[in-house]
């Protein structure tokens, strides 16, 4: 495909500046909904929820500006790992061990990475396993999207059940009337227009609600995270982080064939070596860890711009807008509902990219149906087990058993495993 700009290339002021606005367009609406999830999952006052969506994007604009100017230099745009928003989720234990936990592995990952250790284990990502990891993300994000879609303070539950259900079904047209250039903006203009009618039903709140804290400009750095190293929290994260990693990998191979640059084992190794550092930083400010997205391929290809040059000013004006917990708080005012149906639309796509990996290659047999069917079930179900289902098990067996998402990757491995040698005649 012929890009009106490479990956190195300058862009006129105009055209840099457009292109900013539109990686900066991509990647804060998944700052928002992540981080208000993972946030929620914490505490439920909104001015520390604001204070954490300022943590979030201030970590995704370091990863953005790291791996522009550092890293792999690819024109990739970044947000909140999925992988580690489940480990969050899934943790049965205090914030500071999560976090805790997140940095360690963040340390670890970086380490064996600038090591060029990682290569021993692209191994253990077969066909089966990254389909597997892939549709778990997807899966076992089902409780969290439940509760989404039925608590809320406005309205009865069947009330907004059916606005969610008008709301997914408004955003499955738009994407497929849209041309492609449009659906790049789709997430960030949904979002607007689904808590425009959200708020349009059920009445808008107060200014005081949404903005928690009324400063248009203040730091944040404080409530670090103070360090407890909780065994099963970090095995369990050693797992989610595996999925990141795989992440990453895709969506720097994701960007190869459009901007074709050379030295990728190169460029793989120094993007893996930041993102580990910068989800160590994360962790130490005890906020979720970014990752970069395999999005990007389709805005290149749209825009017909390649250059990793506009990633640089993207990051910038995140990180000045990590500075304003007002910004944020009102962005962060997004509606519980509307934040699950966004949700059920982009994790579609995450199922459809499984799927694809499963029937790669053209071919699927009973046992691949099996090896990735069972961790499948095993993990959804571990998602929606109770806390009290639990009772009594080891700490470290709660941690790890008690998420469905480290359930569902520790089911895979040993199955693909297992699966791999031929039975006995």
């Amino acid at each position: 495909m012929k890009l009106r700009y490479g990956l190195d290339d300058r862009l006129p002021a105009a055209e840099t500046a457009s292109q900013a606005l539109q990686w900066l367009a991509m990647s804060l609406p998944f700052v928002v909904i992540a981080g208000s999830v993972a946030a929620g999952h914490h505490t439920a006052d909104p001015a520390l929820r604001t204070v954490y969506l300022q943590k979030a994007a201030f970590a995704t604009a370091l990863m953005i500006l790291g791996q522009a100017l550092f890293g792999h230099r690819l024109t990739l745009v970044a947000g909140p790992a999925t992988a580690l928003l489940l480990g969050i989720l899934g943790s049965r234990t205090s914030p500071d061990a999560v976090y805790t936990a997140a940095a360690v592995c963040g340390a670890f990952l970086a380490a064996i990475s600038a090591a060029g250790l990682f290569g021993a284990l692209r191994g253990v990502f077969t066909r089966r396993v990254t389909a597997a990891v892939v549709l778990l993300l997807a899966f076992t994000m089902v409780p969290t999207i439940v509760r989404l879609l039925t608590e809320g303070p406005s309205g009865a539950p069947s009330t907004r059940l059916g606005f969610a259900a008008a709301y997914v079904l408004a955003l499955f047209s738009a994407h497929r009337l849209l041309p492609a250039a449009g659906r790049s903006f789709l997430i960030a203009a949904g979002m607007a227009a689904g808590a425009a009618g959200y708020y349009g039903i059920f009445g808008f709140p107060g200014a005081a609600e949404i903005l928690g804290r009324p400063e248009p400009i203040a730091p944040f750095f404080s409530g670090f995270t103070k360090p407890d190293f909780d065994p099963g929290t970090i095995a369990s994260f050693l797992f989610c982080y595996l999925a990141l990693a795989l992440n990453e990998i895709g969506s720097m191979q994701a960007v190869a064939p459009l901007l074709r640059p050379e030295g990728m084992e190169k460029r793989t190794r120094k993007g893996m070596t930041v993102a580990g550092v910068v989800n160590l930083v994360a962790g130490m400010l005890g906020v979720i860890g970014p990752v970069d997205y395999s999005l990007s391929p389709g805005v290149i290809a749209t825009t017909g711009c390649g250059s990793r040059r506009p990633l640089v000013p993207a990051a910038l004006l995140l990180a000045l807008a990590s500075l304003s917990p007002a910004a944020l708080a009102v962005v962060g005012a997004i509606p519980p509902v509307v934040i699950g149906g966004i949700l059920i639309y982009t994790l579609s796509g995450q199922v459809a990219a499984g799927m694809a990996a499963a029937f790669e290659g053209g071919t699927f047999s009973f046992e691949d149906g099996l090896v990735i069917g069972l961790p499948l079930l095993a993990g959804t179900v571990a998602a929606f087990l109770p806390p009290a289902a639990f009772e009594g098990a080891p700490a470290a067996v709660r941690t790890v058993a008690g998420n469905g998402f480290v359930v569902g990757i520790v089911s895979v491995l040993v199955l693909d495993r297992a699966f791999r040698a031929k039975p006995a005649a």
